[in-house]
């Protein structure tokens, strides 16, 4: 009887405790909404993002595309495209399990898009760094109780989760948030060094494991699902490499070749294009004539229904295809 009474007082106690944190956590969720900064203002997506708003095209993907909307490029891509665009990528490495997660909160938030264009990086297929161990992409994001709990719903490591509590703290979210380093797009890459790109190709194979190939794939499955469930439609895009035999590529490769013959789903590889260091500031980033070129020969035809078609033996765009990346029959510019 007396054991009954303690498990009975210890739920009890466990039950309250759990409702007044419910109570506190629902009280600060919520407090920057009144917040709108643009995307080239700041680092954030819940800041900019809003709610009941319609875009034509929303790109995903890490700091390489996070380039696109930084030093006033956003406006630049916008007027090039001719869209409105939301830059959803996120800086640090941001992978795929980050990607699906702010996707999903700009859906829930009743936020439509046309195109999700992917700009797909190798390595977040094969690194926890980039994803459940990514410990940049909730650093400056305000505190919001749905993506605590997309976070916990999605098994999150612990500390992440403690993290992104401790932004409940954080109050000058305008400053806080805004890039750190402007300016550097308007740069360029003074030489391409051999002994860097071998150097950071080693890097990216220490890290690798088949067996996190294997469950970040998933999650491209599950971003398809997602962007097919809110009526839209997306391009997975290859970015340029200037590492030549960049691990993962060809594994990469066939796993979004095979997802793109699901009828809303494109892929497109361009990984040995843009091989200038004129488009670049530094071995990865593309500087903002590199962003101008992508986008005027590259986002402007996937989004025109037409996706590049690309000659990997000589590095050459050979024209256009009217669908998806495995079409075969080119047509003229």
């Amino acid at each position: 009887m007396q054991t009954r009474k303690f498990i009975i007082k210890l739920l009890a106690f466990g039950l309250l405790n759990f409702g007044i944190m419910a109570v506190l956590l629902t009280g600060f969720s919520g407090r920057t909404r009144d917040i709108h900064l643009n995307n080239w203002d700041t680092e954030s997506n819940l800041l900019m993002m809003g709610r009941n708003t319609h875009y034509d095209v929303a790109i995903l993907g890490t700091s390489r595309g996070r380039v696109f909307s930084r030093d006033a490029n956003h406006r630049m891509l916008e007027q090039i495209l001719g869209k409105k665009v939301i830059n959803l990528s996120k800086g640090g490495g941001g992978g795929l399990m980050p990607a699906e997660l702010h996707l999903s909160y700009f859906f829930d938030q009743g936020n439509t898009v046309d195109h999700v264009v992917y700009l797909v990086d190798p390595d977040v297929f094969f690194c926890s760094i980039n994803n459940e161990n990514n410990n940049f992409f909730l650093c400056d994001e305000p505190f919001e109780l749905s993506m605590l709990w997309k976070l916990i719903v999605r098994r999150y490591p612990a500390d992440r989760i403690f993290s992104y509590l401790q932004m409940i703290a954080e109050d000058d979210w305008e400053n806080f948030t805004r890039y750190s380093a402007p300016g550097l797009t308007e740069q360029t890459l003074d030489v391409i060094d051999p002994e860097k790109l071998e150097e950071a190709r080693a890097h990216y194979l220490s890290q690798y494991t088949d067996e996190n190939f294997k469950k970040y794939s998933r999650i491209v499955d599950a971003i398809n699902a997602l962007v097919k469930k809110n009526n839209s439609r997306i391009t997975y895009v290859m970015l340029p490499l200037l590492i030549d035999h960049f691990p993962g590529v060809e594994q990469v490769d066939r796993k979004l070749n095979d997802v793109a013959r699901e009828d809303h789903v494109n892929y497109c590889n361009l990984v040995e294009s843009m091989q200038d260091r004129k488009y670049y500031y530094d071995h990865m980033h593309f500087n903002k004539a590199g962003i101008a070129y992508f986008a005027g020969a590259y986002l402007d035809p996937i989004l025109r229904g037409k996706i590049v078609k690309f000659d990997n033996r000589t590095g050459d765009s050979v024209g256009l295809v009217t669908s998806r990346a495995k079409a075969e029959s080119p047509q003229a510019n």
